[in-house]
């Protein structure tokens, strides 16, 4: 069960948290938060892609605009170490993640307070060092700036935050710069609603496939409205209550 929460809300957790708290239980607070057991180097790489595909998609719709970005350059969480310091923080702290899912401003509030944290526990972020360093290099107008937790909101033209997807040290690059109202979004309109429904029977009637492996990261994930994993008439359903 525990496992089943954290895949559902993966996503919105690596964006709005961005220091992965996919460690952490969302129910209750136990010892089993720092159970390395539910962190996969696979899974963070396909959350990284739907990252990257909502991006794409949405940018290409005008819903938003690589010109201001956040760039997410993570820690290695496969640390025991790091894995305990956010376990701490987040009970400590009495962090609200559904409100940090919808709220962007709660979002940067915690996001501030964790790099503050970990940077006096003595966490080093050299991945996020490096691309600063490339940052400042080109001259790219940083926003702001979580050094250790390893999350920049820029300010660059559109191509060069395009080619920030194919940087080793960035993980996955947010476009408009901010947490989406919706990760489950499939016309881009702000909103999961019964024109997303419409949509999902287009997935279902293979209509609707891009060669874009982020893209269609996405899509699939956007799709899975009820969060089981399995894309049927229900998710569609779903979008109408």
């Amino acid at each position: 069960m525990f496992k089943a929460k954290i895949s559902r809300k993966i996503i919105s957790v690596l964006i709005t948290i961005s220091m992965l708290f996919s460690v952490v239980s969302y129910s209750t607070v136990t010892a089993s938060a720092f159970d390395t057991s539910y962190i996969s180097n696979d899974g963070m790489k396909l959350g990284y892609s739907i990252i990257n595909g909502y991006s794409k998609l949405s940018a290409k719709s005008g819903f938003t605009s690589y010109e201001k970005s956040a760039i997410y350059s993570g820690l290695d969480v496969s640390s025991p170490y790091v894995i305990t310091l956010i376990g701490v923080f987040y009970v400590t702290k009495g962090i609200d993640i559904d409100k940090a899912i919808n709220n962007n401003e709660y979002t940067l509030e915690v996001i501030e307070k964790l790099d503050l944290f970990l940077n006096k526990m003595g966490v080093s972020n050299d991945r996020a060092k490096a691309l600063k360093a490339e940052l400042e290099k080109n001259n790219i107008n940083i926003e702001t700036a979580f050094d250790t937790a390893g999350l920049y909101i820029i300010n660059a033209d559109e191509d060069y935050c395009k080619n920030l997807l194919n940087n080793e040290n960035v993980d996955f690059v947010l476009s408009g710069g901010k947490v989406p109202v919706s990760m489950k979004d499939l016309n881009f309109d702000g909103k999961s609603d019964e024109q997303d429904g419409i949509i999902i029977q287009k997935y279902l009637t293979e209509e609707l496939k891009y060669e874009d492996a982020d893209e269609n990261a996405y899509i699939q994930y956007a799709c899975d409205i009820n969060g089981d994993t399995n894309i049927n008439i229900n998710d569609a359903s779903e979008t109408q209550r």
